[in-house]
């Protein structure tokens, strides 16, 4: 979960400006492509895996899209289910 809210900083600090942190978005990218890869038949791990790749490739070109804010939802979703359960 720590990891996780990791990410989210890390697309946080690149989506509103604050600079591109290209070291902390490719170590958040591995991290959700490798999780996810592990646990691959989980539906959950699965959408790890395209957010991982969708920040690799936001790391690698420096771009940011409206698809943050699903990237946003998606952690918040994880972080008050895990919270909760």
């Amino acid at each position: 979960m720590i990891l996780d809210l990791i990410a989210l900083v890390a697309v946080g600090i690149a989506h509103f400006g604050f600079g591109f942190q290209t070291t902390l978005l490719l170590l958040s990218a591995g991290y959700l492509m490798i999780k996810g890869g592990i646990f691959f038949e989980e539906p959950m791990s699965k959408i790890d895996v395209l957010i991982g790749a969708y920040i690799f490739f936001m790391a690698i070109f420096h771009f940011t899209t409206l698809i943050e804010y699903f990237i946003f939802a998606w952690f918040l979703y994880k972080v008050v289910f895990t919270l909760a359960g």
